[in-house]
């Protein structure tokens, strides 16, 4: 019985040494977030706004946004070329056709971060000229990334850092029809 019982012990012990893993679920990718300047054709002036892509099939929120599986939404903070006055919209850049050069930068968040990044989206509801679309996209950008953007008043400097930083020209369809919504009437 007592050669039983250390053998018994042994495997014990053995096993209690192997190292269990923790599920990986929590840590899954749940959306890929890009941040992205765009020149406008008719005045020349930088716009920086975000860019989600749902990469679940099921429905994840951004902001106040219902996201639907494998979709995609633009998120952006506007002065007086907001349809219905400043603030934060959704789907706005996708419905702007005058817009040309667009750059952009991705990085993917897990459960968590896309939380943490949607907090600070539904903590802006209005714009001025120190409060703009690069603050605003800043600030929500560096609640998820891996690398921050730093806090500059002129969305033409955005554009230059996010090139420096791995931005990529032209990286994905924007334009496509949408529904444009304001967060104040989310």
């Amino acid at each position: 019985m007592k050669k039983f019982t250390a053998i018994l012990l042994a495997v014990v012990m053995l096993f209690a040494m192997v190292p269990f893993t923790v599920s990986a679920a929590d840590d899954a990718d749940v959306a890929t977030m890009w941040v992205c300047a765009e020149k406008s054709k008719n005045t020349g002036i930088w716009h920086i706004f975000l860019y989600f892509e749902n990469l679940t099939d099921s429905t994840i929120k951004v902001g106040k946004y219902d996201l639907e599986a494998y979709d995609t939404v633009s998120v952006g903070c506007f002065g007086t070329e907001g349809p219905r006055g400043g603030g934060v919209y959704y789907n706005l850049e996708s419905d702007l056709t005058h817009y040309g050069s667009l750059i952009g930068r991705s990085t993917d968040l897990d459960a968590e971060e896309l939380e943490n990044v949607s907090k600070k989206i539904k903590s802006v509801n209005r714009w001025d000229p120190i409060f703009n679309c690069y603050y605003f996209a800043a600030k929500a950008w560096n609640a998820g990334a891996d690398k921050s953007l730093p806090f500059l008043i002129f969305p033409g400097f955005a554009k230059f850092f996010i090139q420096m930083n791995g931005g990529r020209s032209n990286p994905f369809e924007l334009f496509v029809d949408k529904p444009v919504y304001k967060q104040t009437e989310l």
